[in-house]
């Protein structure tokens, strides 16, 4: 059951981002995001196998605008390493470096979007789950995806 809700909600991001002509960014984020989110969702954990390489690959994305992207990582990342720093329950180490990584895909005036989209994700998430503590992996998929996509 896993594999088909997994092709389907892989499908209908793929076929969005066609369909608006997106960056490949996007489909990258579709087909990376889905396989991170579903392991954040059930192992609280983000593999550096799988952020790393997505982080690498949206850079080389943004060759044509690599210095932007790099600030734009810089800074994303940046602000989650802060938060890491100061409340370190409030976020994990895998959740900083895939932020690091989401920020080449993203321009600097999208970050703080990202990050209020990120963050009401995450807080949906919550409600849904009726937990406290849920990993923030998803959001930041899913924010970046819409941000690059939309």
């Amino acid at each position: 059951m896993t594999t088909v809700l997994l092709a389907s909600v892989l499908s209908a991001l793929w076929t969005v981002a066609d369909v608006l002509d997106a960056p490949p960014s996007s489909f990258v984020l579709a087909c990376v995001g889905i396989v991170l989110a579903v392991i954040d969702l059930r192992h609280h954990r983000l593999p550096d196998a799988l952020t790393l390489p997505l982080g690498a690959a949206l850079l080389l994305l943004a060759f044509h605008g690599l210095g932007a992207a790099v600030l734009s990582a810089l800074v994303f990342g940046g602000a989650h390493l802060i938060v890491r720093r100061l409340r370190p329950e409030f976020m994990g180490g895998g959740d900083v470096k895939l932020a690091f990584g989401l920020g080449a895909a993203l321009p600097l005036p999208s970050l703080l979007p990202a990050a209020i989209l990120a963050s009401a994700v995450t807080l949906a998430l919550a409600v849904l789950r009726r937990r406290r503590a849920v990993p923030h992996g998803p959001g930041l998929l899913a924010a970046t995806w819409a941000l690059t996509t939309l």
